[in-house]
């Protein structure tokens, strides 16, 4: 059911990643470990669990993981593995985790492993983990995804210190729905519950105000379809539970930042603003400017052509405007 709010798991749930999905096999089949990114609601999570699903793999979500030892638990417990039975290092007060996450990696090197979320793991240690598993466990599939921040891009941008020089993933990247793209998920998955009643203006608006996001184009069919609710009252939830879902991980994102500095950013290129409309209404110098700017690009928040920058998802749009 295209409109079902959790993450596809099957082949024939995807609607039009085939692409992108044989794109993800044709790089691991070939020994190349893959980043998936693009931008939030774009489906990256149905990807990786389908693909981990359709090709005996193992998925793994790690909201909430943090360390290496959480990391740990959570791959075990999906492997399907009792930690006391991977490392005799459990048997000690004092556990290096990174030692046991190697035994775990080396225990499943013949499968598919898809870390979602990965921004989550902060420990710089993980980085050090994964070039002993990439020299030692040449089977090891390892499939990444999240958001392009913290571990995530250093993985895809590995300076000259980093252990993982020189062995970066490849990128795959998941773009948004085009507008006709937008339009037959939309009319597929309506096909799919034949009982509502849907306009083709109603349609054209949604397209118009979701912009080719995925998941917002999901949460407002399945407020029709599931909940019964009027195309306007469908839009309007749409925006608020995105606004909500979207205010929490800009929250999280601002946590050891200068919060001031970003929200006036946002606010200010929320329509779209020059570089030099940026500087003056933060009253900072060039370098903190650019800092800003280039953070939130690079976790693709904001949108920049030729010096001007801009807020592309409307969700988004919504609640830079609710921040307070």
């Amino acid at each position: 059911m295209l409109f079902d709010l959790k993450p596809k798991e099957h082949r024939e749930e995807l609607f039009d990643r085939e692409e992108e999905y044989e794109e993800l096999k044709r790089l691991v089949d070939s020994g190349l470990w893959v980043a998936v990114v693009g931008k939030r609601m774009t489906g990256k999570t149905s990807l990786l669990k389908t693909f981990a699903n359709e090709n005996n793999g193992i998925y793994v979500n790690l909201l909430g993981a943090r360390s290496i030892e959480g990391l740990v638990r959570k791959l075990a417990a999906e492997s399907g593995f009792k930690l006391d039975e991977v490392s005799l290092d459990l048997r000690f007060i004092q556990v290096k985790w990174s030692r046991v996450l190697e035994d775990v990696f080396a225990r499943i090197k013949n499968r598919v492993i898809a870390l979602d979320e990965v921004q989550e793991v902060s420990s710089h240690y993980f980085l050090k983990v994964l070039k002993s598993v990439w020299d030692k466990y040449r089977g090891v599939k390892i499939v990444f995804s999240g958001s392009y921040v913290g571990i995530l891009r250093r993985l895809l941008e590995p300076s000259p210190a980093s252990p993982l020089y020189g062995r970066k993933p490849a990128k795959l990247l998941l773009k948004p729905f085009s507008r006709e793209l937008s339009k037959k998920f939309l009319e597929n998955g309506f096909r799919e519950n034949p009982r509502v009643r849907v306009r083709s203006e109603e349609i054209e608006e949604a397209v118009d105000r979701l912009n080719g996001y995925v998941g917002w184009l999901t949460y407002y069919g399945n407020f029709r379809c599931v909940r019964r609710l009027s195309h306007e009252e469908a839009l309007r939830e749409t925006v608020n539970e995105g606004s909500k879902i979207i205010l929490e991980e800009l929250e999280n994102f601002l946590k050891g930042r200068r919060r001031e500095l970003y929200v006036k950013t946002l606010r200010t290129v929320s329509n779209g603003a020059r570089w030099s409309e940026v500087k003056k209404t933060l009253n900072a110098n060039s370098k903190v400017v650019k800092i800003v700017l280039e953070t939130l690009c690079s976790a693709m928040i904001v949108e920049e052509k030729e010096g001007y920058y801009w807020i592309e998802d409307p969700i988004i749009k919504e609640a830079v405007r609710r921040m307070k």
